[in-house]
């Protein structure tokens, strides 16, 4: 009430002029806040004038999340993956970082960026995960979750979510889903009565070094690539395909899930702004979703299968399909078919049809071409926080 109150006198006496020239510095939950208070405030989010400055202000304005950080930049071969540093920002200098060296030689990266300098680390179609910093040299080898019974007839599969630090308990922790499918070695046919689909959730917490079940569980379908997952101040953020009952519609959602509380959050996607009668026989399975962090903001860009026009919204609040707020529309963009991450700066990095990488620069909608080779290989754009101090529970 007293909000209210405030906004009520604020808006009887502030200028529309400069009511205009203040509330497009805001972030976007502040504005939407405000915009519940004040009619014409909430119409402003309508103004295509207003939403112009409000994009530039927020493409232009670098979060405090990317101060001191840099870029590493992990290529997947198949049957290795390299890991480069990166400075410039043409990558003129791409220096190979070492895995730790005893280990595998193929790792996929959990998160897009570093937590506190820990990079987490998973071989594909492994249950084995590693916690590592790169710039201290500590290694810890990650203990293998207490499965309590496998079938002989099934093959347990892990799909791993999120990698982030519980401020509560100054602990890191870690999200995955098991799943049990039908064993490819057997002969004869698999009982299906034994096939858990659905799967189960399990939390790794460094401070005790185990495995343990969530408090809460839920359903959800494991969709997202490796590229389309990150933490994000306590929580855990990833698209995966959930639905409400099991005679309900799969549909790809943003799931968020709270490492302090263990709440889960389920976010509806927006719907793609696109003129759907350019398109023959439209199918909605066929919008592509990638889910990156921009500026500090959850964003999602999307596109029609096939096509380079590219729609870029950002979210203002999780659990609030109505929070999410188009920002740009890019595109088309001819030779610049998948973005594979977001670095500082509002930079998008984007594979070529060719197999390069390539910047597009969101404030000037200019395109830099790099001189690296990413054909048939998995890309990972990671920001990294360099930390030299030991950190709790690590053991080099």
């Amino acid at each position: 009430m007293y909000d209210k109150f405030v906004a009520q006198k604020l808006g009887n006496h502030l200028p529309d002029d400069l009511a205009f020239s203040i509330l497009f510095k805001l972030p976007l939950k502040s504005l939407k806040r405000y915009g519940c208070l004040n009619k014409s405030w909430a119409l402003l989010l309508e103004n295509s004038n207003f939403m112009e400055l409000f994009r530039i202000n927020f493409i232009s304005n670098q979060h405090s999340y990317y101060d001191d950080t840099s870029h590493l930049l992990c290529l997947d071969q198949l049957d290795k993956s390299s890991l480069f540093s990166l400075s410039g920002r043409s990558f003129q200098n791409m220096e190979k970082v070492n895995w730790s060296k005893g280990h595998c030689s193929r790792y996929f990266i959990l998160g897009s960026s570093s937590i506190n300098g820990i990079l987490c680390l998973y071989p594909p179609n492994s249950g084995t995960m590693y916690l590592w910093n790169p710039s201290s040299g500590e290694f810890k080898i990650i203990p293998p979750s207490p499965i309590e019974y496998v079938p002989d007839s099934m093959d347990p599969n892990f799909y791993y979510h999120g990698f982030g630090y519980d401020c509560a308990r100054d602990d890191y922790k870690v999200i995955r889903n098991l799943i049990l499918f039908p064993s490819v070695h057997i002969e004869h046919e698999p009982d299906y009565e034994e096939w858990d689909i659905h799967g189960s959730w399990e939390i790794y917490s460094l401070r005790s070094n185990s495995w343990r079940k969530p408090k809460s569980d839920i359903y959800i379908y494991p969709w997202c690539e490796e590229i389309h997952k990150f933490y994000l101040e306590g929580m855990c953020h990833w698209l995966g395909n959930w639905r409400e009952s099991y005679d309900d519609i799969t549909k790809k959602n943003l799931v968020s899930f709270n490492l302090s509380n263990e709440e889960w959050f389920i976010t509806p996607l927006p719907p793609l702004d696109i003129p759907l009668e350019i398109y023959d026989n439209f199918n909605i399975n066929l919008v592509e979703s990638h889910l990156f962090l921009l500026n500090g903001s959850i964003a999602l860009i999307s596109n029609y299968y096939e096509t380079t026009t590219f729609s870029i919204s950002i979210l203002a609040e999780i659990g609030k399909k109505e929070t999410w707020t188009k920002l740009v529309t890019l595109g088309p963009l001819p030779y610049l078919p998948r973005p594979i991450g977001i670095g500082n700066m509002s930079n998008i990095l984007f594979r070529t049809t060719d197999g390069k990488l390539a910047w597009l620069d969101l404030r000037t909608h200019l395109v830099e071409k790099l001189d690296v080779n990413a054909h048939r290989m998995i890309c990972q754009l990671i920001v990294y926080k360099e930390n030299l101090f030991p950190t709790l529970g690590i053991n080099s």
